[in-house]
């Protein structure tokens, strides 16, 4: 009798788990990245030359330079600073106040703000700048 020898199969690379882990990756970046709050405004921030990056967890709020307060795209008034400043120090005392200020803005606007987070109980403000500056 005659007998017909089967050929063995090599081995396969099954596709569905591979798609699967891929999926699992891609939405594990996408949960751990980590995006900048934006103020909603676009303001031209001086430069310097010790501008380092912007951490997570920081309160940014930018003035332009006619004085108009902004947070998170809105708006806001002198007192709403006030508030959300009051709040962000109520559940971390820690918390660092950014402030985005356009370089032609008069001075007294930061002033006031920074005296209004100040009384709000912030203790740690910064002014944002750009990094680079020609000497």
């Amino acid at each position: 009798m005659y007998y017909q020898r089967t050929r063995k199969k090599g081995p396969e690379i099954q596709m569905a788990p591979l798609i699967d882990m891929v999926f699992l990756l891609l939405i594990f970046f996408m949960v751990a990245t980590v995006f900048p709050e934006e103020t909603g405004v676009e303001v031209e921030k001086p430069e310097a030359d010790t501008s380092k990056p912007l951490q997570k967890g920081n309160l940014i709020f930018a003035i332009t330079r006619d004085g108009q307060h902004f947070h998170a795209g809105e708006n806001i008034s002198m007192g709403r600073a006030n508030a959300i400043i009051r709040g962000a120090m109520a559940e971390n005392p820690q918390t660092m106040i950014i402030v985005e200020v356009d370089k032609n803005a008069i001075t007294d606007y930061l002033i006031r703000f920074l005296d209004t987070a100040r009384e709000a109980g912030a203790k740690n403000i910064a002014v944002a700048t750009k990094p680079g500056y020609e000497k």
